[in-house]
């Protein structure tokens, strides 16, 4: 796999979970702040590893590594600086998932919580509100603190 190849897989998944995010919420202007690859073999994490480090440099790891782009993928929604490679899960088989900025993360929460297909997960120090809707090839992600704020200023590793 080369680092195009990647690219392309990054503006994929931002086009997919962009269309399903558009699909629950009626908030049309909320910005793409993550994004993480799926991969599905330890050839394929292997694989997309060694492309990731031609266009980034890898800065913290969470089921996979964390990287910091060289250079910021710009889309219509939001600028990337941060994207993760997910190890194989069979709990995962979508392609990937990504986390939109809400600027009202307790309204926003209210508002959607107990819609069909939206469920809450809580982590160590944060919680954040997702779309699993398994007839799609996305997941999305709605977290109560922005993840790139929270990586900015990690060290690569």
């Amino acid at each position: 796999m080369h680092s195009k190849e990647i690219i392309n897989k990054i503006h994929d998944i931002a086009k997919g979970i962009t269309n399903v995010k558009d699909i629950y919420v009626s908030e049309k202007n909320l910005i793409l702040d993550y994004v993480t690859i799926f991969a599905h073999s330890e050839s394929e994490l292997t694989n997309l590893v060694n492309a990731s480090n031609d266009i980034g440099q890898q800065i913290d790891e969470h089921n996979g590594p964390i990287y910091k782009l060289n250079q910021p993928i710009v889309f219509y929604n939001g600028v990337l600086n941060f994207f993760r490679i997910r190890k194989p899960d069979p709990e995962r088989p979508q392609t990937g998932c990504g986390d939109f900025k809400v600027a009202d993360y307790d309204s926003f929460k209210h508002k959607y919580l107990g819609v069909k297909n939206f469920e809450l997960f809580h982590g160590d120090e944060f919680e954040f509100l997702g779309i699993h809707d398994m007839s799609q090839d996305y997941l999305v992600y709605f977290p109560d603190i922005v993840i790139s704020e929270d990586l900015k200023n990690k060290p690569t590793v």
